[in-house]
């Protein structure tokens, strides 16, 4: 816990200012307005000339995208019920599953107007068409506990009732590939466990909180015994997950204990 009151009101301050650029002026750092996106309604119209200047603002203002120039991965926020993904990009084939209003999507890639993601709750994968109706802007809600993960910094500060509580090293996911990135965006806590194994990359991890798909917050890796790999102990601070983020158990069984289901966790650069 940080006990000086003056560093705590900078590091509140810091985050109020980068927090309200999100919400308000949508940084092209972190969230960007998506053009094509924008280009692909208007071209839609039978007239473009007929679209004014505040309708082309709407669309934008309508449609975010979470990323930067170093990220593969985009993160979207879907817009409507029912939106459907399909098996392949042409949006004829076959219907895989569909997804709900501010159900949340991560993107690998995109192709003739469709983008290929990654869903919420199962990790399923497919493609969604990229428009206005089945994208949309970020959502956002106040929450008692806020997580924010600062990829540059390779730390998490936790924020309790708008005040810093706890400042943590982490270790996030490898840039430049797209199987490690740690995907950029405004998450929730999904759910919780106290240990898991992945046999597919021979390490596992205690206490954990799930924020998307298979994305995880958990201790630093463990063997299939559950002691420490020593290794990985020593990368904490740097980028080193496959797309998870690395803290040490102590500070995981914090995590684990006191920070409830459906708190906002805000990941950035």
């Amino acid at each position: 816990m940080i006990d000086l009151e003056g560093y705590a009101v900078r590091k509140t301050l810091v985050y109020s200012f980068i927090l309200t650029c999100i919400l308000i002026f949508a940084p092209a750092f972190m969230v960007q307005f998506d053009e094509e996106v924008k280009q692909t309604v208007n071209t839609d119209k039978t007239n473009t000339d007929n679209v004014n200047k505040s309708n082309r603002k709407d669309v934008t203002d309508n449609i975010t995208v979470f990323s930067s120039n170093t990220c593969f991965k985009k993160t979207y926020y879907i817009g409507l019920d029912k939106v459907n993904v399909y098996e392949d990009d042409s949006g004829r084939d076959k219907v895989l599953f569909t997804l709900n209003k501010d159900d949340v999507v991560v993107a690998y890639k995109e192709n003739k107007g469709y983008i290929y993601c990654e869903e919420n709750k199962q990790g399923r994968k497919g493609w969604i068409e990229k428009n206005n109706n089945n994208l949309k802007g970020m959502i956002y809600k106040k929450t008692k506990y806020n997580l924010d993960v600062n990829l540059t910094n390779q730390n998490m500060i936790v924020f309790k009732d708008n005040k810093i509580i706890k400042d943590i090293s982490c270790s996030t996911g490898i840039i430049g590939d797209q199987e490690t990135e740690t995907p950029l965006g405004i998450f929730y806590v999904q759910s919780k466990g106290e240990y898991f194994f992945s046999s597919k990359y021979k390490e596992g991890a205690r206490y954990y909180i799930k924020f998307f798909s298979n994305y995880l917050i958990h201790s630093i890796p463990v063997d299939e015994k559950g002691n420490i790999i020593e290794d990985e102990k020593k990368k904490l601070g740097f980028p080193a997950s496959h797309g998870c983020i690395r803290i040490s158990i102590q500070d995981a069984e914090w995590i684990y204990k006191n920070i409830p289901e459906g708190s906002v966790i805000t990941i950035h650069y």
